[in-house]
């Protein structure tokens, strides 16, 4: 599978629409979706990257560096997952509740009409909370219609150039929060500050969970000497925006 074939999938698919948006997360699967659109359909292709407080500031980074290697058009749109009680309490539907509000807020933004694309992959759970969102809105995620996993994502990415085809997987900052503990702006904020400190340290993959007034900083076997070297002043950092300290842990992916 090329990307041009990838592209000619999206084109059979979308038709005579006037307008796909794209749902660009930065992650390298929707940026893979968002090329082949580009490709595809020209002009009538948008990315969309709906922001709240539940997204990683470098996922915003990572999208508009996306969308300007591609050409496509790129719109950033800000929405508040935090207002949607669902969504704020935690629970096992979190995602469900959180992937409506964003597909609703692309077709507020471009549309009742226009076809919606994702980056869901073959590689993806089936089970995933937020496929049901993706059904009920009739997304499009040529990915996984065309069987295609994360090895050959990526391999397609780096032949396109997209500056983001190693990047890590990534998810919410919702998804350092155990299930069942409300989602606050404080909480979240906890969370992404540490793991910006964390990322310019040089760990490009890291996790901050937070329990209470402690967290769990998870890091790749590769980065230990970076923690070891840096622990004081991650504790530090940890003292200094709330928490009471902060435990490391090994993390396989």
């Amino acid at each position: 599978m090329s990307l041009e074939q990838l592209a000619t999938h999206i084109a059979e698919r979308a038709g005579g629409v006037g307008c796909a948006a794209v749902a660009l997360s930065g992650g390298v699967d929707s940026g893979l979706v968002a090329a082949a659109a580009r490709i595809a359909l020209g002009d009538r292709a948008v990315a969309c990257t709906v922001v709240s407080e539940l997204t990683p500031e470098r996922d915003k980074r990572r999208a508009a560096e996306v969308a300007g290697r591609i050409g496509i058009e790129h719109r950033v749109l800000e929405i508040s997952a935090l207002a949607v009680p669902e969504v704020r309490r935690n629970l096992e539907d979190r995602c469900y509740h959180c992937k409506c509000l964003v597909f609703r807020t692309m077709l507020d933004a471009l549309g009742s009409e226009c076809l919606l694309l994702d980056g869901t992959n073959a590689d993806d759970a089936p089970d995933r909370p937020g496929l049901r969102a993706v059904r009920e809105f009739k997304v499009l995620s040529p990915l996984a219609d065309l069987d295609m996993g994360k090895s050959h994502i990526r391999a397609l990415a780096f032949d396109a150039k997209l500056p983001n085809w190693e990047a890590p997987s990534e998810s919410c900052l919702a998804t350092r929060i155990p299930l069942g503990v409300e989602l606050t702006e404080e909480r979240l904020g906890r969370v992404a500050a540490l793991e910006s400190y964390l990322h310019t340290l040089g760990l490009n993959t890291v996790r901050v969970r937070p329990d209470n007034l402690m967290a769990t900083v998870e890091y790749l076997p590769q980065f230990s000497g970076i923690i070891t070297e840096n622990r004081d002043k991650i504790v530090a950092l940890a003292k200094k925006i709330g928490l009471e300290s902060c435990t490391f842990q090994e993390w396989v992916e």
